[in-house]
């Protein structure tokens, strides 16, 4: 389909005082993955069924296997015969003198015939998001077409098979597996060493990003959606939440747009040119947003530490000896009565250097301006137990700019030239006052 008819289509749900500005086809990493797994099954209701008349009939004194047939009128060769043996072995029924008898257990089980499980072994098939990590449900078949340009590149390089797969994902794979069963079947266990199949695969979605319309610039934020690629576009509110974090750099990732991607559809469709003049106006009024690399990022932080007049904020989880190179200019900042807030820290991977970390403690105790707020302990004492921490990487200066996107403001500790891992940020000069506002109510900062 057109994106033409996209937009048409979707223009329609369009939030009021938005505008779609961008709608990109793009295609998401995962890996799909099946096992052999040991499950906890009930039987089918039938053999309930079966289950429960042998045990009645016992009970109502029909001891003898020979008594057993005749009521029942059964042969001595029935297959019915051997479920007696069967409910023996769970512990049901017992067999003693040539008597069968029922036990507690087979009376608690003809009270309730749910309690009964069965392990088998049966292949589970799952997702596992290639970004995240996380282990997902299969729930359509994947499809992602060769002439789809705009890849994510997966953070999850494990090799095919690899046991570290699957690792620390037995309660996420247990919660997927019981809910396709609707409760009726549990995961016991799995051998993350024999892992049956395993495929790094894509599949296709829409980036929809929306932005606000004339005269709506500085009281909205614009803000991403991500779309399934089928009939009606589909909210995909679990992706939506994970790019949205992500968001303007994942869309910087795909397009170079000039902002201006839907204005020959409005004047194709004959808009008034009054109108269309507004759009440009529109488009003309945002003020301009740059991707920084790896080392223009660098050097954009420490001229930002450099010349900042009133505030600045540092959110990055970890705290490395690469901090101390800054410690000097931080302290001439504070110096000028520059409010420096760092927020940094993460649960259960919450590693700092103590050097590093001493220093910033004695500029702490020398200058009230200084915030420096370990947010796992920050979040415990709020009582915001929904957040461990910060893998967000964000630098706000003033109200001038902010920095978002991949690099580690306070732990990356390379010179150019030398070999690294690619790195990417985006500057963004437009509603810096809000973006203050937000990260303050976020995290219930008192600064």
């Amino acid at each position: 389909m057109e994106l033409k008819e996209i937009h048409k289509k979707l223009d329609k749900q369009c939030p009021a005082d938005y505008k779609i500005n961008e709608i990109i086809l793009f295609a998401y990493p995962y890996r799909r993955v099946i096992v052999n797994a040991t499950v906890n099954k009930s039987p089918e209701k039938s053999l309930q069924q079966i289950y429960t008349v042998l045990l009645e009939t016992i009970k109502a004194g029909f001891e003898t296997e020979e008594d057993i047939i005749k009521f029942l009128g059964l042969s001595e060769e029935d297959f019915i015969l051997r479920e007696l043996y069967f409910l023996r072995e769970r512990g049901y029924a017992n067999f003693i003198s040539g008597k069968w008898f029922v036990t507690e257990e087979g009376n608690k089980f003809i009270k309730d015939n749910s309690i009964l499980k069965i392990l088998e072994e049966d292949e589970f098939e799952f997702l596992i998001d290639a970004i995240t990590n996380e282990a997902i449900e299969k729930k359509e078949k994947l499809f992602s077409s060769e002439q789809t340009e705009n890849k994510l590149e997966p953070n999850l390089t494990l090799n095919i098979k690899d046991p570290e797969l699957l690792n620390g994902k037995h309660e996420q794979l247990s919660d997927i597996y019981k809910r396709i069963n609707n409760n009726q079947a549990y995961l016991v266990d799995y051998d993350a060493n024999k892992i049956k199949f395993d495929k790094k695969e894509y599949n296709d979605y829409y980036l929809i990003e929306y932005i606000p319309r004339l005269g709506k610039e500085n009281d909205l934020e614009p803000y991403i959606e991500i779309r399934n690629n089928d009939k009606n576009f589909s909210l995909n509110k679990r992706l939506s939440k994970i790019l949205m974090k992500e968001y303007p750099a994942i869309l910087y990732k795909f397009s170079s747009s000039d902002r201006s991607s839907f204005a020959n559809l409005y004047e194709e469709d004959e808009i008034e040119i009054d109108n269309f003049e507004k759009e440009k106006q529109q488009i003309k009024s945002i003020p301009e947003t740059k991707t920084l690399s790896i080392w223009e990022t660098q050097a954009q932080f420490e001229e930002a530490l450099k010349t900042v007049k009133k505030k600045i904020l540092i959110e990055s989880p970890w705290i490395k000896k690469a901090t101390l190179k800054y410690i000097d200019l931080f302290e001439k900042a504070l110096k000028r009565n520059v409010k420096i807030v760092i927020l940094y820290g993460i649960q259960g991977n919450d590693e700092h250097d103590y050097q590093t970390m001493e220093k910033l403690k004695e500029l702490s105790n020398r200058f009230k301006n200084l915030y420096l707020i370990h947010l796992p302990s920050h979040f415990h004492q709020t009582h915001n137990f929904k957040m461990t921490g910060t893998h967000r990487k964000l630098v706000i200066k003033d109200n001038d700019y902010y920095i978002q996107g991949s690099f580690n403001f306070l732990s990356f500790n390379k010179k150019e030239g030398q070999k690294v891992a690619n790195e990417e940020s985006i500057l963004i000069s437009r509603n810096v006052e809000k973006k203050w506002k937000d990260i303050i109510n976020e995290y219930k900062l008192n600064i």
